[in-house]
C-alpha cells in the first residue's frame, strides 16, 4: 500500500457520526482535513471525535495518586523562542527538543504519549498560526513497513519484546535530550515493541527513543543498542511522507502505525502554533 497523507476535503465541523473516519485513519496512517477558516474549540473537538473519543491526559503517579500531565487541549508553540524571561518563568524544566532556542520544536522521529499507561491512539493537530513559508513540514515514517522490512531472524527476536518508558529517560540515547519536570512523578510504563492495530489488524514497530529507557529482560546497553538499530533501520528504509502546512489545516495521524517529527526550516522568531487533541 502506498504511504501518503490522505486528503479528505469537504469534512465540516458538526457533520458525520463519531468514529466515522476511524477506519480511514487506520488504513492510511495520516489524514489531512483542509479547513476554510480557523475552528473554534468546540468545532475542533467535533472534528476530532469523528476519529474517536478525546483522551483526558491524566496518569497514575509513583506514590499512588493521579496527575494531570497535560491540559485536555494543548497549545503546541513550536516557534517559541527561549529567552531569559521565558526560561525564568518556566523554571528547571526541559522539553527534550534538540533546538535549544526553540525547545518545543521536536525534530526527531517519535510517537506521542508513550510514557503513559494507555498512549493516545491518534493525534489531532489544527494549525492556528504559521510562518509565511508554512513553517516546515511534519514528516512521517510508516512503522508497519519498518517491521515488514526486517529480516526473519530480527523480526523473530523483536516480536516478544517489551520496552520500558518514562517521561525522563535519563539520556538513554545520546543523540536525544531527555525531558525533565513535574511529569517525572508518573509511573514508568511498559509497552510491546510490536503492536497490532486494534482496527486494521496490521502490525508495526512501536518505539519512541525520546522516552524509551530499556528493553525488559535484556541488558540495558544491549537493549538500547537494539532499539537504536531499529530506529536507524526505520529512518533509512521505511517509506516516508510529509505534510506541508496550509492555514487552518487539521492533520490527524495514527500513533500505532507511524512516527512523526517537525520540520524546523523556518526563520527564528516566526510563529508556528497549533491546537492539539489526543484521542483515547
Amino acid at each position: 500500500m502506498r504511504f501518503e497523507v490522505a486528503r479528505l476535503a469537504g469534512v465540516r465541523p458538526g457533520e458525520g457520526e463519531p468514529g466515522s473516519l476511524r477506519g480511514v485513519l487506520a488504513r492510511s496512517g495520516v489524514v489531512c482535513l483542509p479547513m476554510e477558516r480557523a475552528l473554534s474549540d468546540d468545532e475542533l473537538q467535533a472534528v476530532a471525535q469523528l476519529f474517536g473519543p478525546i483522551k483526558d491526559p491524566v496518569g497514575r503517579t509513583k506514590d499512588g495518586g493521579q496527575l494531570r500531565y497535560l491540559s485536555r487541549r494543548q497549545t503546541i508553540d513550536s516557534g517559541l523562542v527561549m529567552t531569559d524571561e521565558v526560561r525564568a518563568k518556566q523554571g528547571p524544566v526541559t522539553q527534550g527538543g534538540l533546538d535549544e532556542q526553540r525547545p518545543y520544536l521536536f525534530e526527531t522521529f517519535h510517537v506521542d504519549d508513550t510514557y503513559t499507561e494507555a498512549p493516545a491512539s491518534a493525534t489531532v493537530l489544527h494549525a492556528r498560526e504559521l510562518p509565511p513559508s508554512g513553517g516546515g513540514p511534519t514528516c512521517f515514517l510508516d512503522m508497519r513497513a519498518a517491521l515488514a522490512q526486517l529480516d526473519d531472524a530480527t523480526r523473530d527476536t523483536v516480536e516478544p519484546l517489551c520496552v520500558r518508558y518514562a517521561f525522563n529517560n535519563d539520556e538513554a540515547f545520546p543523540t536525544r535530550r531527555s525531558s525533565r519536570g513535574a511529569n517525572e512523578a508518573l509511573v514508568e510504563v511498559v509497552h510491546p515493541l510490536v503492536r497490532r492495530h486494534p482496527i486494521a489488524g496490521t502490525r508495526s514497530l512501536f518505539l519512541d527513543l525520546d522516552r524509551a529507557k530499556q528493553i525488559e529482560g535484556m541488558a540495558v546497553a544491549e537493549g538500547r543498542a537494539l532499539l537504536q538499530r531499529l530506529q536507524d533501520h526505520a529512518e533509512s528504509r521505511a517509506p516516508g511522507c510529509q505534510h506541508d502546512w496550509s492555514a487552518h489545516d487539521v492533520l490527524v495521524w495514527d500513533n500505532v502505525s507511524v512516527q512523526h517529527k517537525a520540520g524546523g526550516n523556518f526563520k527564528l522568531g516566526e510563529p508556528r502554533r497549533f491546537w492539539r487533541y489526543m484521542l483515547a
